[in-house]
């Protein structure tokens, strides 16, 4: 992940975001940390830093809320936005989405969540991107067989379709691979085909980590119906 991005992080109680905070730094974002959306929006009127998104406690008012990020977006028409904190009710939810919020990063996320959606989130995706994704973050080990050989690697998000698996060791496009992995304490073993390296020298996804995109061959019935039920799990903690 880039080590040169800025987010602009509002703290209305830093107690309960100071976690947060430091595992931004961690994954190599830098987050500028205000109390409230007024130093929000001054810290973007000042220019001092070119901020990639902003992430927000989900249960900001909602009168200050709308007008701040609408004087925001005047001057940064692109700003993705996520909250985080305890899931709120469905009017604050959908004030939220209302002023652009879409991403949301609920009490009781873990590593592969908070990686996927910061992502996302310094990516620049659009909202209708974000909408449209079926893509799940999952931070597991994975077995890889190809060729005869065996390599590990690490599931970094997971679809109905595919999956992309994290490895300095990815294979090319086209091979042919044996993935095993297991999901809810149930094994699975599905054949796949790489669509995509993410490789140095040849970033085809620069906010993908190192690794290689697969698409999925002949899931059986049952395991396609845990791996949706899975995704719809996951997808309920990551958007409003």
């Amino acid at each position: 992940m880039p080590a040169s991005h800025f987010i602009l992080m509002i703290e209305s109680d830093p107690s309960r975001s100071e976690t947060l905070a430091t595992q931004l730094v961690r994954l190599g974002v830098e987050p500028i940390r205000v109390s409230d959306l007024s130093e929000a929006l001054a810290a973007i009127e000042s220019k001092h830093y070119v901020f990639a998104a902003i992430i927000l406690p989900a249960d900001l008012p909602g009168k200050p809320l709308h007008k701040a990020m609408k004087s925001m977006r005047l001057r940064e028409p692109v700003l993705p936005a996520m909250a985080y904190g305890k899931k709120p009710e469905a009017a604050q939810a959908k004030l939220l989405r209302d002023v652009g919020v879409l991403l949301a990063l609920w009490e009781g996320y873990d590593e592969g969540m908070l990686r996927f959606q910061v992502n996302r989130l310094v990516s620049g995706d659009s909202p209708s991107v974000v909408r449209e994704s079926h893509r799940a973050p999952i931070h597991t080990p994975i077995r890889v067989i190809v060729g005869g050989r065996e390599k590990s690697g690490v599931l970094y998000s997971l679809s109905e379709g595919g999956c992309f698996i994290e490895s300095a060791r990815a294979s090319m496009e086209g091979a042919r691979l044996n993935l095993l992995f297991d999901l809810d304490g149930r094994s699975f073993e599905i054949e796949g085909v790489v669509i995509f390296a993410n490789v140095p020298g040849n970033l085809q996804r620069p906010n993908l980590p190192l690794g290689m995109g697969v698409r999925f061959d002949d899931v059986s019935p049952g395991a396609h119906d845990r791996i949706s039920q899975f995704v719809r799990d996951r997808m309920e903690m990551l958007e409003i």
